[in-house]
């Protein structure tokens, strides 16, 4: 399941929760995969990493689809 955050700084990422057993059995973190942008409001410059459930709690709120902009949207192939 994909789901949908906005960070402190404005920038929006998505998470697959399905990608935790994955860290947690291979890297002992609870982490997920994740598309981020690289540099803070840049949408061109979306990426891939690992975001952990600490920086999830901490730095974003869920936010559901529908408020996330179709630029960004477009941005991680959604």
């Amino acid at each position: 399941m994909i789901l949908f955050f906005r960070e402190n700084n404005g920038d929006f990422l998505a998470i697959d929760t399905s990608t935790n057993r994955h860290y947690l059995e291979h890297f002992g973190k609870d982490h997920f995969q994740g598309r981020a942008t690289a540099i803070e409001g840049l949408v061109g410059s979306v990426c891939t990493t690992s975001i952990s459930r600490a920086y999830l709690k901490t730095n974003c709120r869920r936010m559901p689809r529908t408020k996330v902009p179709a630029e960004w949207l477009k941005a991680i192939g959604l």
